[in-house]
C-alpha cells in the first residue's frame, strides 16, 4: 500500500501543478490582454508581470489537495488506486474526514514535505501505516473505494 500512496501522491502533485500552472497562465493572459501594452504604470499589468508565479502555483496545489479532501475524502490519485482517507478512530467506523481535518491534513502534508520527505517515512514505522501528516491530523489511508454514507431513516 505504501507504493500505491507514493504513486497517488506523485499523480496528485503533478495534477496540482498542471491545473495551477494552467490557472496562472489563463489569469495572466486575461489581465495582460485587458490592459494596454504601453501603460507601464497600470497596477494590474504590473501585477501580472511580477513574480507572483511561485506563490500562485503553491496556493493552487494547496487548494487542489484541500478541496478534494474536504469534498470527497480522496484525491483523484488516491481514487485511482482505490484508496481513501478516513478519520482515525478506535470504534472501527469509517467516516469522511470533513473540512477541519482536510485543512489539518493539507497543512500537515506541507510539514511532511518541508522535512525533505521524512514525514512520509513515519508510514514505514507504525502498524497502521500512518505518515506524519496522518498522525497530526487524526486520519489514515485505507484501501476502499468509497466511504459508506449513512442512509436516511426510511419512512415507515
Amino acid at each position: 500500500m505504501i507504493l500505491r500512496r507514493i504513486l497517488a501522491f506523485l499523480i496528485d502533485f503533478s495534477l496540482g501543478i498542471f491545473f495551477s500552472e494552467l490557472g496562472v497562465y489563463l489569469l495572466r493572459r486575461e489581465v495582460l490582454a485587458g490592459t494596454p501594452r504601453d501603460d507601464l504604470f497600470n497596477p494590474l499589468r504590473q501585477w501580472a508581470l511580477s513574480s507572483f508565479h511561485f506563490w500562485a502555483v503553491s496556493a493552487g496545489i494547496f487548494l487542489y489537495f484541500f478541496l478534494f479532501l474536504a469534498a470527497l475524502s480522496e484525491t483523484p490519485g488516491l481514487s485511482l488506486f482505490g484508496l481513501t482517507v478516513v478519520r482515525d478512530s478506535d470504534d472501527g467506523e469509517l467516516r469522511a474526514i470533513g473540512t477541519r481535518r482536510a485543512l489539518s491534513r493539507t497543512l500537515s502534508l506541507l510539514v511532511s514535505l518541508m522535512t525533505l520527505g521524512l514525514g512520509f517515512l513515519f508510514a514505514l514505522g507504525n502498524d497502521r501505516r500512518r505518515a506524519l501528516h496522518d498522525c497530526l491530523s487524526g486520519t489514515r489511508v485505507i484501501r476502499q473505494k468509497t466511504i459508506p454514507s449513512p442512509r436516511p431513516a426510511e419512512a415507515s
